[in-house]
């Protein structure tokens, strides 16, 4: 005799299956008679159980508790019966919109604008199998839970649910699926890759995920020659532009930003901008038509612009002035003017 044949479960186990065959519900009512069954429910559940009372039991959460020790629910049932779950074509669609509405309503998201339209998507291409369903609904919708638009709280895929969120993983698909449905992305939920890659170069060093920006003024910058040169700071150099790391630590802060009078240097203050609410610092149609003169006038030699630059949207004169000018200036070009 295993511990799941257990005369006093016998009961649970024949309910268990009926709901999983029956299709359309996600849980079922146990009643707790005596002590023995009360014990030997509890060494199921891992959790002490009164009697004599009712128990309201989901199939998810049952799942999830043989899923940690090594059998899924549908072995169990199949173990103890002798024989596999069985269940129609529409009564496994039936069970699997109960079992993703059930994880839905659970983490609070069962009215989602997107909630509905991704049940079906889950349920019809999400190839997952039945068995595995009610495990990988409960960690999505608990994923999707945490990744709250407003306040954004940053972390990582592994932070999240560890390897089930690799690429190519269920649970990834059916998370990507949801964030996609809900009009953003994993970097715009504030999802990274790993704490590590891509460090944020500042005038505290480099930091990661899990560091603090101590400084609530910064200024953003491209060329860590500004930082090596002593520009006032604190500054953060963002010489691949406005990076995911950046976002993070750049989330609540004040912002000035100044980059190259360059069409990227132009496209990455704008993001900068938008992101954070900040303010351009040096970055005006007047000051790049004075670096220009005072270049000149000193013999600089100073590269082609062949691009017109997008609309600056700090200065709508900008982009005008540079084009008419043809000429770019980087940030080491003025770094005497921002000493």
């Amino acid at each position: 005799m295993t511990e799941y044949d257990r005369p006093e479960l016998a009961e649970f186990w024949r309910l268990a299956r009926e709901t999983m065959e029956g299709g359309g519900r996600s849980a079922f009512s146990f009643r707790v008679e005596d002590a023995p069954t009360a014990t030997v429910l509890g060494e199921l559940l891992r959790k002490p159980v009164a009697h004599p009372a009712r128990r309201q039991i989901s199939l998810a959460r049952l799942d999830e508790h043989l899923r940690a020790h090594g059998s899924t629910l549908p072995e169990v049932l199949e173990s103890v019966h002798g024989k596999p779950v069985g269940m129609s074509a529409s009564e496994e669609a039936s069970t699997a919109d109960a079992v993703l509405r059930f994880a839905l309503r659970e983490n609070g998201l069962l009215h989602a604008p997107w909630a509905a339209e991704w049940v079906e998507h889950v349920r019809r291409y999400g190839k997952i199998p039945q068995p595995a369903l009610p495990m990988i609904a409960n960690q999505a919708a608990a994923v999707l839970a945490r990744l709250q638009a407003e306040p954004r709280r940053w972390t990582t895929r592994f932070a999240l649910a560890g390897n089930d969120l690799d690429d190519g993983r269920p649970l990834t698909r059916v998370v990507a699926k949801a964030l996609q449905l809900a009009g953003t992305d994993w970097e715009r939920a504030g999802v990274l890759p790993d704490a590590y890659s891509n460090p944020v170069l500042t005038s505290q060093g480099y930091l990661s995920l899990n560091d603090s920006l101590a400084a609530q003024e910064i200024t953003v910058v491209r060329s860590p020659r500004l930082l090596e040169s002593g520009v006032p700071g604190p500054l953060m150099v963002l010489p691949n532009g406005l990076t995911p790391q950046a976002k993070h630590h750049l989330d609540g802060k004040t912002v000035r930003c100044h980059h190259d009078f360059t069409p990227e240097g132009i496209r990455v203050t704008n993001k900068v901008l938008a992101w954070t609410g900040g303010t351009a610092w040096r970055m005006s149609a007047a000051d790049y038509r004075e670096a220009v003169a005072t270049l000149i006038a000193r013999g600089v030699e100073l590269p082609t612009l062949n691009v017109r630059p997008e609309t600056a949207s700090w200065d709508a004169d900008l982009a005008d002035t540079m084009a008419t000018t043809g000429l770019m200036v980087t940030e080491e070009h003025v770094l005497p003017s921002l000493l």
